[in-house]
């Protein structure tokens, strides 16, 4: 809509026409004031006679001494207020009940005032207020018709008084005073001004004015209207419902809507074109048009070739708008110096008395949030259920319904607390719609920073470093837990809670804190607390009654950047009246929630959530932190965070959860976390980085005076000890930063020394072998680490980071190993008694036995594992069974016997558990006196004594030119086995010439008494 800069909201004051010469009254001396008095009484009772019969003067004059006086009040027009944004620009008009832009007399062209003047008053010029003319032309038309239904003839004057002094309906008193006031008023105004009035005043059913008319109808600027157009605005006030240039007909789908033809074009009115033709022949009549003039707005008329557009009754309200509405409605009404008795009246104040209202919106970024709201890749498809349900539900009514996710997203300026921009769904079809960037939804997780962490240590009840057992918890009946099992972690840091967003963090530290802190601080972060809302539930997790809105959250989370100071979020300046008084005025509040070190250290943590804590994000030159929020099931997501420019609040889900048809329950959920792509912080990312552009790269907030940082162990959250370092997954000393003064004074008692059995994992006992104890540093937690009524819900859950890690129950003592357990084993003579040595002549043998040594220094059978073996070969073993082995001496010479017991057992070590195996052994010397020399081996090959011969490639080798001769120094008989031949170390069955290298034959002789010695002959190709 087209702005004029210099539209009034008061009665005309006579402005002056450049285009037409002005209607001017000459002054009326004594003797004429007295006729015309005479002149308006014989008027009346003529009048009086003609429309309603015989009716005396002293009736009339009994009226017109009941009339109303004059208010000149009643001129003023009805204008709607405009909103201007940031910038003082134009934003968005308030639509009151009147849609109507005030134009001047000299804006509306000779040609348009012409077409009204000549339908409804062609002598307007002329008379004083009354067409005596008309009027009695309009009384023998009721004497006629015997109805007052008939024409009135009333002038403008008359018809301006009637629209804006009296009722509207048909009766002799109201006519009579009518005429009364009309000549009253033109005693006061001019032609010009009541002109000017009337246009501005009409009704054109769909506008008020001429100007509105004009461009709802047209689309354009009175100033450019043709004949034709003007004929057509003319023609609609004598019955707006039933002269307006459109047909209303019922649609397919039962709603109502303008007539059109074939091809689309608007069908015309034929009432509306009747009175517009009479309108342009009555122009050409009183000389208003020529011939031509009044040919080509006839031929417009008749052809529908005027113009004519769709009305565009009213401008769908922003979801920015709708806010500001619903802030200045409740300021009105809380307002002293209003005393609105009504919410009604405040919004008839709002809508109809022509205000400025300089708002905060930022075009820019809320052009941002229009063009990202409506980009469906940033958006998750539709869930299966969804689908189902929407189908359901457009089968039962018959109407096609659609469930579909949605979202809703507000952006503060962290400097002012404006609200910038603010979007409450993908699409906005009417005004005042269901609005979800102010719609309270269950907010999850997003609460913890505001609710909790930021509490607790800005009381100092907590630091970053405070800690608790990440395990599965229970506080009576609920059972709060993380997503899922493996989200399990044992004893784990604030910071890192926080960070990873756990829940049985967030509710112990709660119960900490306690109900009465963490609700004073919600309460100062502007967020809705109801009286249900005060428990764990809903402070730590976010699971309140009603939830909480985009606008409140952005603005609770703008605290953080700002240092500790949130600012009131404001929609609005400042509001000023049509003559540019300052009507209301919204400064600023500051409201001192944290310190600046809690800002401080919260921001610290947050700053890492977004860098794979719960989500991945980046603003290009920027930092950035925030925090993700998922309710149960999914069924809402959340993103909060901010820039050192901007805080932003996106909320996704679905309008309604539970949707039954037909019997059957529905249930919708998002199913997406705060973090996932697309999602909220998706859409957070994707507004800030282009709201951002431009803008000078910043850091958020430095640390300020008063941050210290210590060492501190992570899993006691205490000072480190020696100990701390030695944790079985490496050391747990960190560095973390505190507010002076809350830095542990206490030092780590969670770190312990203790002597393990490692193969059980429980305290050794005395019994158990000494290369199965350990002396370790394990973590013993303390039984009363859990706050408050809070318990393990299983108690003997270990998660997958602490196993191997934990303490043993001190009283849980091995008692795998006791006296029996064997400890070492032992090499035992044939009688069982210990032996050093054992001596035999050749073939000679004896006995040996291999028995295990216990803790209590018995001898017993060894398990498996038991393996025995000699060195240097003069002795064969071999085994009888039950660790009983026979000892042959087999040639002379000496060496050891060697027993070995292996076993294996299993060590676990955080999430590592590794097989290892020991062994334990005993050694025995013996010796063996050769009485028996083995046989002695030779080899001849063609006839002559060699071990070795060369042949060429290809050459011949023959088995049986190769004799060997075995001899045997006790004249035994000798047994030549072999031979087996060797290739490069690998085993051949013949010698192949064809291939180079060296082939070695290798035979046994072996003499009656089982002595055997081996000779080897090497045949070389070369």
């Amino acid at each position: 809509m087209s702005q004029n800069s210099n539209t009034k909201d008061t009665a005309p004051q006579g402005s002056t026409n450049n285009k037409r010469k002005k209607r001017r009254k000459k002054p009326l001396s004594g003797k004429q004031k007295v006729l015309k008095g005479l002149k308006w009484l014989a008027i009346i009772l003529l009048a009086m006679i003609l429309i309603g019969g015989i009716v005396g003067g002293a009736l009339a004059y009994s009226w017109i001494q009941d009339a109303p006086e004059l208010d000149m009040s009643k001129f003023e027009y009805i204008e709607p207020s405009r909103i201007l944004d940031k910038n003082g620009d134009f934003y968005q008009e308030l639509q009151g009940s009147e849609k109507r832009e005030i134009v001047d007399i000299e804006e509306i062209p000779e040609i348009v005032q012409n077409a009204f003047i000549s339908i409804e008053d062609e002598r307007f010029e002329t008379h004083e207020g009354v067409d005596l003319k008309g009027l009695t032309r309009a009384g023998f038309e009721v004497i006629r018709t015997g109805s007052l239904s008939g024409p009135g003839g009333s002038t403008i004057t008359q018809q301006l008084i009637k629209l804006t002094h009296l009722t509207p309906e048909k009766a002799v008193e109201r006519k009579v005073i009518e005429m009364y006031l009309a000549m009253e008023l033109e005693k006061v105004y001019t032609k010009d001004q009541i002109l000017e009035a009337y246009l501005n005043k009409i009704n054109f059913a769909y506008a008020w004015g001429v100007q509105s008319a004009s461009e709802v109808y047209f689309g354009k600027d009175v100033s450019e209207l043709t004949v034709a157009q003007a004929a057509v605005l003319a023609s609609i006030i004598k019955s707006p419902t039933n002269y307006k240039p459109y047909i209303i007909e019922e649609l397919e789908d039962g709603s109502f809507g303008i007539k059109k033809d074939d091809e689309g074009n608007i069908v015309y009115n034929e009432r509306n074109q009747s009175r517009a033709l009479a309108v342009v022949a009555k122009m050409k009549e009183l000389g208003h048009i020529d011939q031509e003039e009044y040919e080509v707005a006839s031929d417009q008329l008749k052809n529908n070739d005027f113009g004519l557009k769709e009305p565009q009754v009213s401008e769908i309200y922003s979801y920015f708008t709708d806010t500001l509405y619903d802030q200045l409605t409740s300021d009105l009404m809380e307002s002293d110096e209003f005393n609105f008795e009504t919410k009604e009246e405040a919004q008839s104040y709002l809508l109809n008395s022509g205000l400025t209202i300089y708002s905060t919106i930022d075009p820019g970024v809320q052009k941002v949030l229009d063009d990202k709201f409506n980009d469906d890749s940033l958006f998750p498809r539709q869930s299966s259920v969804a689908k189902q349900a929407s189908d359901a539900m457009s089968k039962e009514t018959g109407e096609e319904v659609i469930y579909a996710p949605e979202g809703g997203m507000t952006i503060i300026d962290n400097q002012t607390g404006h609200v910038v921009g603010l979007i409450g769904g993908r699409s906005k079809e009417s005004s005042r719609s269901l609005n979800r960037a102010t719609q309270k939804f269950q907010v999850g997780s997003s609460t913890k920073p505001l609710t909790v962490y930021g509490p607790g240590i800005d009381s100092k009840k907590i630091t970053l470093a405070t800690t608790y057992d990440d395990v599965p918890i229970k506080i009576g009946s609920w059972t709060p837990g993380n997503a899922g099992e493996s989200s399990y972690a044992g004893m784990t840091t604030i910071r890192e809670g926080l960070r990873r967003s756990k829940n049985t963090i967030a509710v112990q530290a709660f119960y900490d804190i306690g109900t009465e802190t963490s609700v004073k601080y919600a309460e100062l972060l502007g967020l809705t607390i109801e009286e249900d809302d005060k428990n764990a539930a809903a402070l730590a997790l976010g699971g309140y009654t009603y939830g909480q809105s985009t606008l409140a959250m952005a603005s609770a989370f703008s605290t953080f950047p700002n240092e500790g100071v949130r600012n009131e979020p404001i929609l609005y300046t400042r509001v000023e009246d049509q003559s540019g008084d300052v009507v209301m005025e919204n400064p600023q509040e500051k409201i001192r929630v944290f310190s600046e070190q809690t800002a401080y250290l919260v921001t610290d943590v947050m700053k890492a959530g977004v860098r794979g804590g719960t989500t991945s994000l980046s603003v290009s030159g920027m930092q950035i932190a925030g925090k993700t929020g998922t309710t149960n099931d999914q069924m809402h997501a959340w993103f909060a965070g901010y820039s050192p420019y901007y805080t932003a609040a996106v909320w996704y889900g679905y309008d309604q959860n539970k949707i039954v048809v037909d019997g059957k329950t529905y249930n919708l959920n998002i199913g997406i976390y705060g973090g996932s792509k697309p999602g909220p912080a998706l859409m957070w990312e994707q507004v800030m980085r282009e709201i951002h552009k431009g803008l000078d790269s910043k850091n958020l907030p430095s640390a300020p005076s008063g941050i210290v940082t210590a060492s501190v162990d992570r899993i006691s959250g205490l000072l480190p000890t020696e100990l701390t370092a030695k944790d079985p997954r490496g050391s747990t000393v960190i560095s973390e930063k505190f507010i002076s003064g809350t830095v542990p004074t206490e030092s780590d008692d969670y770190h312990i020394e203790v002597r393990i059995d490692v193969s059980t994992g429980k305290i050794a006992s005395d019994f158990c072998p000494e290369h199965l104890v350990d002396s370790v540093v394990r973590v013993l937690k303390p039984q009363d680490r859990f706050p408050g009524n809070v318990q393990a819900l299983k108690p003997d859950y270990v998660p997958s980071t602490e196993k191997g890690v934990l303490a043993p129950d001190m009283d849980n003592i091995c008692d795998v190993h006791t006296g029996n357990t064997i400890i070492d084993i032992a090499i035992l003579g044939n009688n069982g008694g210990t032996i050093d040595n054992i001596e035999l002549d050749q073939g000679e043998s004896t006995t040996i036995r291999v028995r295990g040594v216990t803790q209590n220094g018995d001898y017993v059978d060894v398990p498996e594992g038991l393996s025995v073996s000699a060195s240097n070969g003069s002795v064969s073993i071999a085994s009888s069974g039950q660790g009983n082995y026979a000892v042959t001496g087999m040639s002379g010479g000496s060496g050891t016997i060697t027993a070995t017991l292996t076993h294996q057992y299993s060590v676990t070590t955080g999430n590592k558990t590794e097989t290892k195996t020991y062994s334990y052994s005993d050694t025995l010397g013996y010796s063996v006196n050769e009485t028996n020399k083995p046989p002695e081996v030779s080899f001849q090959y063609d006839g002559k004594t060699v071990n070795a011969i060369d042949i060429g490639v290809g050459g011949t080798f023959t088995r049986s030119s190769l004799k060997v001769i075995a001899s045997d120094p006790n004249d035994d008989k000798v047994n030549v086995s072999g031979p087996v031949i060797t290739y490069a170390n690998e085993t051949v069955n013949k010698v192949d010439t064809a291939k180079t290298g060296r082939y070695i034959l290798t035979y046994k002789a072996t003499d009656e008494l089982g002595a055997s010695k081996t000779g080897s002959f090497t045949v070389t190709v070369k």
